[in-house]
């Protein structure tokens, strides 16, 4: 394969991660996700399970995606010590964040069939807590990305992913916020615009060195 097609293959991953998650959590909820609980019959339930299941393999296979870009990415902007920082923290974002899927997964599955409120409840605040934790990965990846942009000519990509870190930080600071979820989108908007622009300006360092 070359290089070509192989930055065009992982940009495609980027791009399918950020699609993949949000699908899968979309396909979750209209499947039931939201609205089985501990009451719900167990007919109920076998009825839901079916697509959070498949809301939760979406999910899955966008973290996969995500490792695959991680990777690629910090490569592309340079590598170094800031490039395996970078890969540590966006695996790291993929394993808690699989961790998170797996939780909410066993709350669901053992709905309707005699798990105790307790231990519900302590499984969805696992959940929760994996989940902004995931917010914190996210701001490292993009703390240690962004300088990486930054030295190799790409200081809209850099700064933005500087930005959208600090933002990140504070709603990791402050979860229970309105607000503390909208970085987070801004994240995945991210990821699609840096898989579009590595994929597309790989040879623009380059062609900037020849003409000076």
């Amino acid at each position: 394969m070359n290089e070509r097609r192989q930055d065009r293959l992982f940009a495609i991953c980027g791009i399918a991660s950020a699609v993949l998650v949000h699908v899968g959590l979309f396909v979750g909820v209209a499947g039931g996700q939201a609205f089985v609980n501990l009451g719900s019959s167990p007919a109920k339930v076998a009825h839901a399970l079916a697509s959070v299941w498949v809301g939760a393999y979406l999910d899955l296979l966008g973290y996969g995606a995500f490792l695959a870009f991680a990777v690629w990415a910090t490569a592309k902007l340079g590598g170094g010590v800031l490039g395996a920082v970078a890969c540590a923290a966006g695996a790291s974002y993929a394993a808690v964040g699989i961790a998170a899927w797996c939780v909410l997964d066993a709350v669901e599955f053992r709905a309707g069939h005699g798990m105790g409120t307790q231990l519900a409840t302590a499984l969805t605040n696992i959940n929760e807590a994996l989940y902004v934790g995931s917010w914190f990965l996210s701001a490292v990846f993009l703390l240690a990305a962004g300088p990486l942009a930054l030295t190799s000519g790409r200081r809209v990509l850099g700064w933005s992913a500087i930005a959208i870190a600090l933002l990140n930080l504070a709603g990791t600071a402050a979860p229970t916020n309105g607000l503390a979820e909208n970085p987070v989108l801004l994240w995945f908007i991210w990821i699609v615009w840096a898989s579009i622009s590595l994929a597309r300006s790989e040879r623009e360092p380059a062609g900037a060195a020849a003409v000076a």
